[in-house]
């Protein structure tokens, strides 16, 4: 705890509090919360740029006496010794480490917008310890709830900051519902990590997945020990299971990893637990005590309690905790297993969204891949500039002299398969010219595609820089496939399918991404270059990797999903090919993530919306039907699970085709701040009525549609003036007659749709 006392004659008009973080923060003005935002202190590399937070303060002050009080938690800057997957200590990992630290000052603003000082962290303030003994992002928190806060003894000051500053582009990270427990019961536990066997636990059953805080009261003795470990999956028997809980996965068995054939428990190295459980340990006084986590979220749906009575449990709920980030598509589809489908997309994006797009709790890395790969989807269900903002310029700040970026920004040592020393995978590398790209379709970020150009255009060209041979094995493929290896074979990122023409694939789209931002900034001659490398590579891919009955590589969902993406073949025929595919390998979508990503499209556009229908539906494994299955309402990492992440948002993606297909709402390839939608609203035979909108800044779009008994479907769509609309008539419909209107800057068109008569024979 951080603390400052000062006295004020008057309260000025305004005053704001200005906090920069190294670690996370919680603000207090004379005992009040100065906001409603958690974990304050955005993961950034601080060696490169900190963001700062400014927080309305005038309602907390008065005349006279006053108090300021900023309590430090670990956060990314003081990580505890635990290595990753047994490999990766983020102690000697990250860019820098060390005691949390704030930078703070607390400003009268004048109604001019002039700004006048009235303090700032200093010598001045004073430092005196809490109850919290510990706090860890992964490991959780621990509480001695008898410790009396000692009197303040006097700061260190680091020094004159040097640092970097800029405002946080990031919505807050706030609380956002509360769940209370569906189930409390007593049982014996043997998989306590540091217990006996037979344990007497109390077992909290949430009744859905939840990110976020832990809150109970217990009504205890001096000294007892409360311990709660948290896990996402029960058995059958509701046991918890911890295994997917496992921070990095420390303490994971996994089955005959060795070339023996033995087992392998992955290490968490000197001064870690043996188990990385998230676990949150409360030492409590006489009578009735009360713990909520601060500085870390857990994902679970299950809790083991330790330590305490049936009896003695007075409350316990848990708080969704994620970056607050305002919706921008919203859909009712008539369908409840689609409605279904997209609150899980939705639930899992925002359990793994904390100022990055995160992986899973275990991890809470920024993979650049996960970022393409759900990039439209996640835009169609949020307003995501800020976030895209901040997760570009982590990507830059980590670049490296080559010109690479890394695979997770921040850079935290990760690179399988990496292009360079602290550079990754091709397709991990493409978040950073992709999402400036988004940026700019979806947001008409200009600003942000001219500051980052030049660090781009180098990517670019050190890419290109590289024997192509060479260069494309630096890929990991179409990851997560249903037809990639499973762990239990000893083999985590082989197997995925097309691996060799996905990695020549990976180099044109880089090139074609930067010729498309080299146009943005009107960097001419660059636009010529790439545009020229781009045409030669497609051209040395496609005598590579063409076969004579047109597939490309090894024929696989993938290759077709590759290929219909980034032109090398008509997409009209990559669609047939995927559909035709889908059927043969029993209506399975076995594209990868980012495959799938390209397939969504592919398949709306060209009329074969019915192959991802049956995908959707598909209830034997794998399929979504079997993902959602526990009732847990968050998808899993996997579709054929072994020890991974129950609560992940990896194939999320279909809220893409939900919105594009069913909803009919598309932001073209060539939008400028979503300045012009597509509507091509596929007319599903499992719905009668789907109402859609999406929020852009060039306006609301909203379209409905509606099947009457006759068959006859009615489509209306509101536009904002001014946007481009394309309208495209739904496979197997006939247009019949179209009426439009405008009224107050909103131009309303309606379409009246007969189906076609199916040709005799044909699939209906």
């Amino acid at each position: 705890m951080l603390v400052r006392d000062f006295e004020l004659d008057a309260v000025p008009d305004r005053v704001v509090l200005r906090l920069a973080v190294l670690g996370y923060a919680r603000a207090y003005v004379n005992g009040r919360r100065v906001s409603d935002a958690e974990l304050v202190g955005d993961w950034t590399n601080p060696t490169r740029l900190v963001y700062y937070v400014e927080d309305d303060v005038t309602a907390l002050l008065r005349p006279g006496a006053n108090q300021l009080r900023v309590e430090l938690g670990n956060g990314w800057y003081n990580p505890s010794p635990l290595t990753l997957f047994g490999k990766y200590n983020l102690r000697q990992r990250l860019a820098e480490v060390g005691t949390p630290q704030v930078l703070a000052a607390l400003v009268a603003r004048d109604k001019d917008g002039a700004d006048r000082e009235l303090l700032a962290s200093d010598a001045t303030w004073g430092c005196t310890l809490g109850n919290l003994t510990f706090n860890n992002v992964y490991l959780g928190e621990r509480r001695d709830l008898r410790l009396e806060e000692p009197s303040a003894q006097p700061v260190r000051v680091v020094g004159e900051n040097r640092r970097e500053l800029a405002p946080s582009p990031v919505a807050p990270i706030r609380r956002r519902g509360t769940v209370a427990a569906t189930d409390v019961r007593p049982m014996a536990l043997d998989n306590l990590d540091g217990e006996p066997a037979g344990t007497p636990a109390l077992v909290v059953d949430l009744g859905q997945m939840v990110t976020g805080f832990a809150s109970l009261r217990v009504a205890a003795h001096e000294g007892d020990v409360v311990r709660v470990r948290y896990a996402e999956l029960a058995d059958a028997e509701g046991r918890p299971v911890f295994d997917s809980n496992h921070a990095g996965m420390v303490g994971t068995v996994i089955p005959r990893a060795m070339p023996d054939g033995s087992d392998v428990v992955v290490p968490g190295g000197p001064g870690a637990p043996a188990t990385g459980t998230e676990t949150d340990v409360i030492v409590c006084r006489e009578g009735e005590n009360a713990f909520e986590s601060e500085f870390s979220t857990h994902s679970f749906r299950y809790a083991a309690i330790t330590g305490l009575a049936p009896e003695a449990l007075l409350d316990f709920h848990a708080t969704y905790v994620h970056t607050d980030l305002p919706a921008a598509g919203t859909l009712r589809t008539g369908n409840a297993w689609y409605d279904e489908l997209l609150a899980a997309a939705v639930r899992t994006k925002l359990n793994n969204i904390h100022g990055t797009w995160e992986d899973c709790a275990r991890e809470h890395l920024g993979y650049g891949g996960d970022m393409v790969a759900l990039a439209t989807s996640n835009l169609c269900c949020f307003d995501a500039e800020g976030l895209i903002r901040k997760v570009v310029r982590d990507f830059r700040n980590d670049q490296t002299a080559a010109g690479g970026v890394p695979e997770t920004a921040p850079y935290m040592g990760i690179q399988s398969l990496g292009t360079g020393q602290g550079e990754g995978p091709l397709l991990w590398q493409l978040a950073y010219p992709y999402l400036t790209l988004k940026a700019w379709q979806w947001y008409g970020a200009r600003d942000l595609v001219e500051t980052e150009w030049p660090h781009l255009r180098r990517l670019a060209d050190y890419l290109l820089s590289r024997d192509p041979e060479e260069l494309s094995q630096r890929c990991l493929g179409d990851h997560g496939s249903v037809s990639t290896k499973k762990a239990d074979d000893g083999d985590w990122k082989g197997g995925t399918p097309d691996r060799a023409f996905t990695g020549w694939c990976a180099i044109l789209w880089h090139t074609r991404l930067a010729a498309r931002l080299a146009a943005v900034v009107g960097d001419a001659q660059a636009q010529a270059r790439f545009s020229a490398a781009a045409d030669g590579l497609a051209a040395t891919i496609t005598a590579r990797f063409r076969h004579a009955d047109g597939s490309f590589g090894d024929g696989t969902q993938t290759s077709y999903a590759f290929a219909g993406g980034l032109g090398l073949m008509d997409r009209a025929a990559a669609g047939d090919a995927l559909a035709r595919l889908m059927r043969q390998e029993g209506d399975v979508l076995s594209c990868g993530i980012f495959g799938a990503s390209l397939a969504w499209g592919i398949l709306h556009e060209t009329g074969h919306d019915d192959a991802v229908e049956a995908w959707l539906n598909r209830e034997a494994s794998p399929s979504y039907h079997r993902m959602l299955a526990n009732g847990s309402g968050s998808l899993a990492e996997m579709f054929e699970v072994t020890v991974d992440s129950y609560n992940h948002a990896m194939f999320s993606s279909y809220a893409q085709w939900l919105y594009e297909a069913l909803g009919g709402i598309a932001v073209a390839d060539d939008a400028v701040a979503a300045d012009h939608v597509v509507i091509s609203p596929y007319l599903s035979p499992a719905t009668n009525r789907v109402e859609a909108s999406l929020a852009t800044r060039s306006g609301r779009v909203a379209t409905r549609w509606t099947r009457g008994d006759d068959g006859t479907v009615e489509l209306v769509a509101s536009i904002p003036a001014g946007m481009r609309a394309d309208f495209r008539a739904p496979t197997g419909y006939e247009l019949v007659r179209t009426s439009e209107r405008a009224d107050d800057g909103v131009v309303t068109r309606s379409w009246w749709l007969q189906p076609q008569a199916a040709p005799a024979g044909s699939r209906a």
